[in-house]
């Protein structure tokens, strides 16, 4: 079986989460069967993260314009907005349920192609069932804070978190700690000039995307939507079933899924570049193209969300300054000063839950004591080397296509190079993620054209199981494939 390393001193291991990540680190920590103690932290009465909706009543009240990291932070805090999922009535998923699902359990069949967001949580109440009972429910984690052994030398990590529903506090050490909490808590409305100003005068007209839930309520209204991502375009198509007139869709740059086609429901204008006051004309804002427009009944910001982390405040130097990055990460996960601090799962526009589990297979391998990081010096030079070319903001973490499809191949070759440990599954492999073929790569290259073929079945879309049911057949396209049409492949290192 060959020398599996020498054995690790990482025993306890905290997880704060249990949405989709923080489950799945679990399953992997679980797995490797060295680990003494596996505590989730969760503080909602259920798992499943983003994916268990609520109602938000903080969020349709944040100021704007928001520009605070740290705000709605505090669990006791009246304002807090850590309870409130971005979730909406009628969301459904973007990605295909074959590629967006745990490769070691499917979907159900039965399931539409891209599942409602009910369907989802039922998914994750199924993937979790092996490791629920290590689950803290109705339980905040409220600081994590290293301590460092004087004799021994080893760093542990105080954590602690409070009983929700006894208002109990409890403290505890661990040798290492999942944070897994998500980056969907604290909202951004950026200040375009005027906005304060304009939002006192007609109140309750602009909104970000976390307080937004049904498409009725902007039934007969003039409605704007600021920001062209996922849930940007995904509101806007619903909310242009009910509004007055087409929606206008304002973004700064093309969307993460390429220039979209022409639509009647649809007007693209560009960036809002000022809220004109009363005497300029009534509820109007200017564009970039200096054109201008009145009467708008709603604003809907879907313009992200801030990277925090409360619990993680009396770390030194802070992990988070102005909440655009995560800092002193090397490979997006593992913090360079204390590795036994990890962040999966903290990329944006990628596949959340293939990219989990192979971040988790290696975490758990690394703390396991079967594989090594680089030194210090290489980790702090991957990290300027990403600054160079990402920049040092909110492009930090970001991975376009295929870089994402790349980053879980890396990954899965990654976990693959750990030594061997008599007793694990696979033949002392340990838990195996997943890695991409050439079709999976070719899918995620296609789901945004996937997804626009079948909103247009309307309501029989939910019949639809498979890509092939709308006409995407990979072995068809493979046959015909131009030697460039190829280079996705080599991107994604398939």
């Amino acid at each position: 079986m060959g020398d599996s390393g020498p054995e690790s001193s990482i025993k306890r291991i905290a997880v704060i989460g249990a949405g989709p990540v923080g489950v799945s680190c679990a399953k992997y920590l679980l797995a490797e069967k060295v680990f003494d103690t596996i505590d989730i932290y969760e503080q909602r009465d259920g798992l499943g993260g983003i994916w268990n909706l609520s109602m938000p009543e903080r969020s349709r009240h944040i100021p704007v314009p928001q520009t605070d990291p740290r705000y709605g932070q505090n669990v006791n805090d009246d304002n807090s907005l850590e309870f409130e999922s971005p979730l909406y009535d009628y969301l459904e998923t973007n990605i295909p349920k074959q590629l967006m699902a745990f490769s070691d359990v499917p979907f159900p069949e039965d399931d539409p192609l891209f599942p409602s967001h009910q369907a989802v949580l039922r998914y994750l109440e199924n993937y979790a069932q092996d490791v629920r009972h290590l689950i803290r429910f109705s339980t905040a984690v409220t600081d994590v804070r290293l301590v460092v052994d004087e004799a021994t030398g080893q760093e542990r990590w105080n954590v602690v978190a409070q009983a929700l529903r006894r208002k109990k506090t409890t403290s505890a050490f661990y040798d290492a700690v999942v944070v897994a909490n998500g980056h969907y808590t604290v909202p951004y409305v950026p200040d375009i000039k005027g906005i304060a100003e304009w939002n006192a005068t007609y109140p309750e007209i602009i909104i970000h995307s976390k307080a937004y839930r049904r498409p009725e309520d902007f039934k007969d209204k003039k409605v704007l939507v600021i920001g062209n991502s996922a849930s940007g375009l995904d509101i806007a198509t619903q909310i242009a079933k009910y509004c007055k007139g087409p929606v206008l869709l304002s973004a700064r740059s093309v969307s993460a899924f390429g220039t979209l086609p022409p639509s009647e429901w649809r007007e693209d204008v560009d960036e809002v570049v000022e809220f004109l006051s009363k005497e300029e004309g009534d509820r109007a804002v200017r564009f970039r193209s200096g054109r201008i427009v009145k009467d708008i009944d709603a604003i809907v910001f879907a313009t992200g969300y801030f990277y925090t982390f409360p619990f993680l405040s009396g770390l030194s130097p802070p992990v988070i300054t102005d909440g655009l990055r995560i800092r002193g990460l090397y490979q997006h996960l593992f913090h360079i000063d204390h590795p036994t601090l990890a962040f999966p799962v903290v990329n944006l526009k990628v596949i959340p839950f293939p990219l989990s589990q192979n971040e988790a297979a290696v975490v758990a391998r690394v703390w396991g004591g079967r594989l090594d990081l680089p030194s210090t010096s290489e980790m702090r030079h991957w990290e300027l080397n990403t600054i160079r070319r990402n920049g040092d903001g909110k492009h930090f973490h970001l991975k376009k296509f295929p870089d994402d499809a790349a980053q879980i191949n890396e990954l899965y070759a990654w976990a693959e190079r750990a030594r061997r440990r008599e007793g694990l599954e696979n033949d002392g492999r340990g838990k195996v993620g997943t890695k991409w073929d050439e079709r999976q790569v070719w899918m995620r290259s296609q789901f945004p054209n996937i997804k626009a073929a079948y909103a247009k079945r309307g309501e029989e879309k939910v019949k639809v199981k498979k890509m092939e049911d709308l006409g995407f057949d990979f072995g068809e396209w493979r046959k015909t494939a131009q030697e460039k049409d190829l280079d996705m492949f080599r991107g994604a290192k398939c």
